[in-house]
């Protein structure tokens, strides 16, 4: 099958569904609009219609004159839950905002308060049986179409390489830390981060599989290794890489597997240190659940944003991870697509999510490395790697499907219990109040659940990813965690 190129830095085959490709070409288009309106202050009427508009593309996308008999009802199922959601977006709008309001001079504080206000009625309004009911509709059809087009599937992910430049290609000094490669484990990747400084504990930063890697280190003024490095803490990353049809088949038992085999690897090349854990979303949820399996192998963990009650009021991702039921979704495309899983993560936050980068990162806007560490934040959230099938399909299965921890504080993976009562391990469970991706309600309990761990809850004042990017994270958060980490790695 030969192979061209969209223009998008997507590869495309011959055969493959083009409305598949219009459909992603028609998000793409959409979410760099609303974030050049954004850049450039001038967002007003915007917001009138940002919440209906994130979702009329897939209906617009498979509108085809030669549509199947599965792809029309999808595309009218897809339709109804555009319309329905575009006409809460316009009363929103108008009554938080005003249909004409433009920026008039004030802060882009004042827009990123009225995101967040929106999204708060726009949460509400998800959880509704009305919208649920034509979100489940919708989501089983287009299901059904992709089930009997299964080239159309496997066209939602046709490329595993970098994702598109946005950025200018000139970076200045916006470039990641200099870093060693230390470990190749199938697609994943041991990186040792290179410091000057002295550093006193060692610790294995785990991401999650819904995010690339670089967004734990942008640039030099916004890197997690870096930072901690800098506060005497040597940082080492493990970057899951872009997952393919290898991966698909590995379970979360085979993740651990690969933590495991890291943190060997750390510790060998630390005089025998045993290094801390920290994990971020999912990758949080491995770095617990790696704690409980091996005892005493890190000396301390830091969870940033890990959900662990995963059926809290305000999980609007979870919502929609189970109106899709994550299990057929694994049937359909194996591994998870990442423009997937960016397109849930906008739904479960629409308008943050569309100024994003630009409310977390303002400060260097103006300038052009500033600029370039936007644009790599930007490719990082919302191009993420495959999220590998099987490994999904048990978290799946264990958290959003059971709720395990909330029902019995255990849960079972791969034929084996993991209970929250034997984690000893000393803890500092870190959580974002304004998260809308993972709400604080899912993160707070571990403290209270986890026994027997000797640990604490830290709440910081921002969103989800303000954890690793945010000015006051590096100026703040992080050199606490350092502190932490020197302090109580055993």
């Amino acid at each position: 099958m030969s192979a061209s190129n969209d223009g998008q830095g997507h590869a495309t085959h011959a055969g493959t569904a083009p409305q598949m490709h219009a459909l992603l070409a028609a998000i793409d288009e959409f979410t760099r609009d609303a974030h050049i309106r954004e850049q450039f202050g001038d967002l007003g009427p915007a917001f009138s219609f940002a919440l209906g508009s994130w979702i009329e593309p897939f209906a617009a996308a498979m509108q085809e004159p030669k549509a199947t008999a599965h792809l029309q009802p999808a595309a009218r199922a897809m339709s109804d839950l555009a319309r329905m959601t575009g006409g809460f977006a316009r009363d929103a709008a108008q009554r938080l905002a005003g249909m004409n309001t433009d920026t008039g001079g004030r802060p882009r504080e004042h827009y990123a308060e009225l995101a967040a206000r929106i999204d708060d009625a726009f949460r509400d309004f998800s959880s509704s049986p009305e919208f649920d009911r034509a979100r489940r509709s919708a989501i089983a059809a287009v299901l059904d179409w992709l089930e009997h087009d299964r080239v159309a599937a496997s066209s939602t992910a046709p490329a595993r390489g970098p994702p598109p430049e946005y950025a200018p290609q000139r970076f200045g000094d916006s470039m990641p830390a200099e870093s060693t490669t230390v470990m190749h484990d199938g697609n994943a990747t041991l990186l040792r981060t290179s410091s000057k400084h002295a550093c006193r504990a060692s610790v294995l930063v785990v991401p999650g599989f819904t995010i690339g890697a670089q967004i734990f280190d942008l640039d030099a003024r916004r890197s997690v290794v870096r930072t901690l490095a800098e506060h005497g803490v040597e940082s080492w990353l493990l970057d899951w890489g872009r997952s393919d049809e290898t991966d698909r088949l590995r379970t979360v038992a085979n993740q651990l597997e690969r933590v495991d085999r890291a943190i060997d690897a750390v510790r060998a090349a630390s005089n025998g240190r045993r290094p801390a854990l920290a994990g971020h979303f999912h990758g949080g949820v491995l770095a617990l659940l790696y704690c409980i399996r091996h005892p005493g192998k890190a000396g301390a963990l830091v969870t940033l944003s890990t959900p662990v009650e995963f059926a809290s009021r305000h999980d609007v991702f979870g919502d929609w991870l189970r109106a899709c039921d994550g299990e057929r979704l694994v049937d359909v495309f194996g591994n998870l697509p990442g423009l997937l899983v960016a397109a849930l993560v906008a739904a479960a936050s629409p308008m943050r999510w569309c100024g994003g980068g630009f409310f977390t990162l303002l400060d260097g806007l103006e300038s052009a490395a500033g600029a370039a560490r936007i644009a790599r934040f930007e490719q990082a959230r919302r191009f993420p790697p495959a999220f590998p099938g099987e490994t999904f399909r048990g978290l799946y299965r264990a958290f959003y499907r059971d709720n395990s921890f909330a029902a019995d504080r255990g849960a079972v993976l791969d034929g084996r219990r993991y209970d929250l009562s034997s984690l000893a391990t000393p803890l500092l469970n870190v959580f974002a109040c304004d998260d809308r991706i993972v709400p604080p309600a899912a993160s707070v309990p571990l403290e209270q659940w986890a026994t027997a761990a000797p640990g604490s809850n830290r709440e910081y004042r921002g969103g989800h990813f303000d954890l690793l990017t945010g000015h006051r994270a590096h100026a703040e958060l992080l050199p606490d965690i350092a502190t932490w980490l020197i302090e109580n790695t055993q």
